[in-house]
């Protein structure tokens, strides 16, 4: 009995011999594929690593560029204010230094628009209009007396070129009590005859303190405007003319050298 049990461990021994046996190179393969997954992962995670430092450092250039517009608008709204600031300082010496000027502005504004109203009836309201804007801008303070009468040097500027050139235009004319748009040959500012779209010419004259549009009927009369108009028409603003007279008072016909 003694001898049977010693015999027992033995036995345990050689029968769980197989079982505790290792294979060196099935454990070897299965290392490798270890060490292959980890280097795999160690490289996924240095290119992640690279990745968020890209991006890290994109989004601190974007920062630093964004700090500078705004430091850039920051400065250039400084320089708004102080121009803005400036401005207005130069624009409140200049009213101040100026007032003395609005009477005499505003006395030549009245005398103007009285030589408008009076004058020859060419795009008298447009003329007209603008010197009431001049006058509401010099009441209002909108612009300085001095704007005021720049301005107003321009608008007699133009009426002198009125006064020396003779041009054709369109314009709109009241004739038998209708309001119709019709050709017009100015003469200086000295006569006015207008064409219809239907052929038919005649000539503005004083009617008191206005003036009213004359049809011409006589034929050689509508001849030399049919003439006139066009040599208008063809640019031609130098010559000698026939043409019959603007006031009535005068003869039917007189001469007229139309001037450029």
């Amino acid at each position: 009995m003694r001898l049977r049990l010693s015999w027992l461990p033995l036995a345990l021994l050689l029968m769980s011999g197989p079982v505790l046996a290792i294979n060196p190179d099935s454990f070897a393969a299965r290392l490798a594929e270890a060490r292959k997954d980890v280097e795999t992962l160690t490289d996924s995670l240095t290119q992640l690593k690279d990745d968020l430092r890209a991006k890290e450092r994109a989004l601190d250039n974007q920062e630093a560029e964004l700090a500078g517009r705004a430091r850039q608008e920051e400065l250039r709204l400084e320089q708004l204010n102080q121009t803005l600031t400036r401005q207005a300082e130069e624009r409140a010496a200049a009213v101040a230094g100026s007032a003395a000027l609005v009477p005499a502005v505003a006395e030549s504004i009245v005398t103007l628009r009285a030589g408008v109203a009076a004058g020859l009836p060419f795009r008298q309201a447009e003329r007209l209009g603008e010197l009431d804007k001049l006058q509401a801008a010099l009441e209002s303070g909108a612009s300085t007396p001095r704007e005021v009468a720049s301005r107003l040097w321009s608008f007699v500027e133009d009426e002198r070129r009125l006064a020396s050139q003779s041009a054709l235009d369109r314009q709109i004319i009241t004739l038998n009590g209708q309001e119709l748009l019709a050709d017009v040959a100015r003469l200086g500012m000295v006569s006015l005859y207008y064409r219809t779209d239907q052929g038919e010419v005649g000539r503005a004259v004083r009617d008191g303190e206005g003036w009213r549009y004359e049809p011409v009927t006589d034929e050689a009369a509508r001849l030399q405007l049919v003439d006139l108009f066009d040599a208008l028409s063809k640019q031609v603003r130098v010559g000698f003319f026939l043409l019959p007279a603007a006031i009535p008072a005068v003869s039917a016909a007189s001469s007229a050298e139309v001037a450029p």
